[in-house]
């Protein structure tokens, strides 16, 4: 009766051990118990198994919420590994390690900016695309010389000066000219006519006055 008494006490002072032994709720079946405690199966994590974790531990660069990374401000993908660009470079371009490489015709930081041509050559300020010229130059990338007035539309702007049409004259073609500008041989009065120097005479001063001693 001693010996069965014994037996019976040894059955339950290890049934208590192996009870303490035990892992909370059985490691939720995703991981086996180990000396009382969870060695939990790839994907799951925690005292009992019962997180699921998440790819990389999101890098510390957010939170694991049901096995999905919660990026922090600033990081982006499965695991929080990839650095995000502003406004994600508004569509015009790719992100490269946070930083946009723009598509053309757009520049920025997040490739809002849209570029103008040849950067307006240094001559003027680039405004949505297009070039606002500084005084003096022209073009759709301000690579050319302007003339004063356009010329005031009476001749041609060559290399910033004008080329002025038919009986016009001056830097802006602004002023009458005289008939074949007097020939050198007088002066334009009014744009309209010449007076001549002695010895000359005509519309244009084109003909030698006899003189008579």
């Amino acid at each position: 009766e001693d010996k069965a008494c014994c037996k019976h006490l040894q059955l339950n002072l290890m049934a208590t051990f192996l009870l303490k032994l035990g892992c909370p709720d059985n490691c939720n079946n995703r991981g086996r118990c180990a000396n009382g405690k969870c060695v939990c199966d790839t994907g799951f994590t925690g005292a009992d198994c019962s997180k699921v974790t998440c790819p990389g531990n999101c890098n510390n660069r957010g939170s694991c919420v049901n096995g999905q990374c919660v990026c922090d401000d600033g990081f982006t993908g499965k695991d929080c590994q990839d650095k995000t660009c502003p406004n994600d470079c508004n569509r015009r371009g790719r992100c490269v390690d946070g930083r946009c490489v723009c598509n053309e015709p757009y520049t920025g930081n997040d490739c809002s900016e849209t570029t103008c041509p040849g950067n307006c050559n240094s001559r003027g300020s680039c405004v949505n695309g297009q070039c606002v010229c500084d005084d003096g130059f022209t073009g759709a990338d301000c690579s050319e010389k302007s003339c004063p007035n356009d010329c005031s539309n009476r001749g041609r702007c060559v290399d910033g000066q004008c080329v002025c049409e038919g009986d016009f004259t001056g830097d802006d073609c602004s002023e009458y000219a005289c008939p074949g500008n007097c020939n050198n041989r007088g002066r334009c009065v009014d744009g309209r006519c010449c007076v001549c120097r002695r010895g000359f005479t005509g519309p244009d001063c084109s003909q030698c006055k006899y003189l008579y001693l």
